[in-house]
């Protein structure tokens, strides 16, 4: 499954449908004897990330994940969301390859209990991560994204949510 894209070039603007339900795919602590539960569900204009977070086992994580279905323009250097969450911690997670156990890149951000955030990166705002741990890995170029995802591992067990959409590549003026 695959995520859409629709282009406007007046705006210089990609922006990413996330309201298809069967495009998203979670990857939870189970992979590793956790039991950590999430889902992902959609409305006509958002999609919201939850469940259950749980420490038990030695997990700790959940994390939802799509792949893109067009390439990001070089040009494009900047990544826009808008999140309404929990107050908790999440990481935005871009993959460079279309591998479900590599290297990602993470953007650590905070969620407003019930407000909605836009939230602007640049590539360079990412770490290369690999479970957890910082790794060596080529600096992020966005043109080269191929999976976009949320991830919870802030070791708060309990229920979590996080509303995305609005989620666009840009092209910004220098």
């Amino acid at each position: 499954m695959t995520a859409s894209f629709q282009a406007n070039a007046a705006e210089q603007t990609i922006n990413f449908d996330v309201t298809t339900p069967t495009i998203w795919r979670t990857v939870n602590d189970t992979v590793m004897g956790g039991i950590s539960q999430s889902t992902v569900t959609t409305d006509p204009t958002s999609a919201t990330f939850s469940g259950e977070l749980s420490l038990e086992r030695n997990g700790g994580f959940a994390s939802t994940r799509t792949q893109l279905t067009v390439t990001v323009p070089a040009t494009h250097n900047l990544i826009r969301i808008a999140v309404k969450g929990d107050g908790r911690q999440y990481q935005l997670r871009l993959r460079t390859d279309e591998q479900w156990d590599a290297y990602a890149y993470s953007k650590v951000f905070n969620t407003k209990q019930g407000q909605w955030l836009q939230l602007t990166f640049k590539a360079q705002d990412f770490t290369p991560v690999y479970r957890g741990r910082e790794v060596d890995a080529p600096a992020l170029k966005l043109s080269q994204v191929k999976q976009i995802g949320f991830l919870l591992a802030d070791k708060q067990p309990g229920a979590f949510s996080l509303t995305f959409k609005d989620i666009s590549f840009n092209r910004a003026e220098e």
